[in-house]
């Protein structure tokens, strides 16, 4: 089963996905996969740290570059150990034995085959685990088709009962 955690830019997406990692976490599922947090000042995001669910390791994934021709081109700088941290975290063998496999967030390099789109199509292979992909509304329609997701439950950051519906699609694979 796939589900997509959905909303527009800075909208609580990952805020969401985070508040139904520590409920699985609490009820001891296996996770894999990486959750992306903001970082905030003034307001402003700064930039994001990567957590590797299978391990709770919590690595620097990018930070906002200041210097106006840098901003021109991408408003963060990624470094290659976050990268690299992620590329581990959604790994096949680390995926394989994961009940619920979590991608924050599949976006526009994703869909050109960058960031971490080499790993989606074997992660869709993984049909054993529940996936929830962490992906902005305007891309909802070209993820499903870019992966041939056919069994997709949205779940949209704005719904009130979205975490409980969140829980309540779990539970419901898990029987």
């Amino acid at each position: 089963m796939h589900v997509i955690i959905t909303g527009g830019v800075q909208t609580g997406k990952s805020t969401l996905a985070a508040a139904l990692t520590a409920f699985l976490k609490a009820e001891g599922i296996p996770m894999a996969g990486i959750l992306a947090t903001g970082l905030w000042k003034n307001g402003r995001r700064q930039g994001f740290d990567l957590t590797d669910l299978a391990t709770g390791v919590i690595t620097p994934l990018a930070r906002r570059v200041d210097r106006v021709e840098a901003r021109a081109i991408m408003p963060f700088e990624f470094f290659e150990e976050g990268m690299t941290a992620g590329r581990k975290a959604l790994d096949g063998e680390i995926t394989a034995n994961a009940v619920m496999v979590m991608v924050d967030e599949v976006g526009k390099l994703e869909l050109m085959g960058k960031g971490w789109g080499p790993f989606m199509s074997s992660l869709v292979s993984n049909s054993r685990a529940v996936h929830v992909w962490v992906v902005r509304e305007n891309l909802v329609r070209d993820v499903c088709l870019r992966w041939n997701l056919d069994r997709v439950e949205i779940v949209h950051v704005d719904d009130e009962d979205a975490l409980e519906r969140l829980k309540k699609m779990f539970a419901k694979e898990r029987v």
